[in-house]
């Protein structure tokens, strides 16, 4: 096991740091062809990334994920419905909530998308073992989540 001290040190964490920038940019640029021949950008991809991951979200839980005011999550969300990508649906359970979900091309633009993504991440997980590729999911999710991975997370 690795000292814990090693790891911690400034210049352990900006490499780190580094390196997420670096796989982000990777990322979006293997993203960017299927995004500008549709007019779409980053932004727009990652609200469809979480639709096809969990479609039938409401547009506050879509705000509370990315991090993003209703305003500009209502931005986009009219150039993905105009781009016939998105639509939302009255709850049946409650007709004030309106979800959001990919409309058929939507899924389809997803899945192409995603398609590069895990290109790119696939290539990367190749070269390490799968020690490593959990502990580079662990990280990421305590970063975000402030707590540890549940079994079968």
């Amino acid at each position: 096991m690795v000292d814990a001290h090693l790891y911690l040190r400034e210049n352990s964490i900006r490499q780190s740091f580094e390196g997420l920038l670096a796989l982000w940019r990777s990322l979006s640029a293997a993203c960017e062809g299927g995004l500008d021949s549709h007019g779409l950008g980053p932004a727009h991809y990652r609200i469809m990334f979480f639709l096809g991951s969990h479609g039938g979200l409401l547009p506050s839980e879509l705000c509370r994920r990315l991090g993003i005011t209703k305003q500009s999550l209502g931005r986009a969300l009219g150039e993905l419905k105009a781009k016939k990508l998105v639509e939302q649906k009255q709850d049946e359970g409650d007709r004030r909530k309106r979800p959001v979900f990919l409309t058929d091309e939507g899924r389809q633009l997803e899945a192409e998308l995603f398609a590069a993504i895990r290109t790119v991440l696939t290539r990367a997980y190749r070269q390490v073992d799968g020690a490593a590729v959990d502990g580079f999911r662990r990280v990421l999710h305590v970063a975000e989540y402030g707590g540890p991975l549940s079994e079968g997370g």
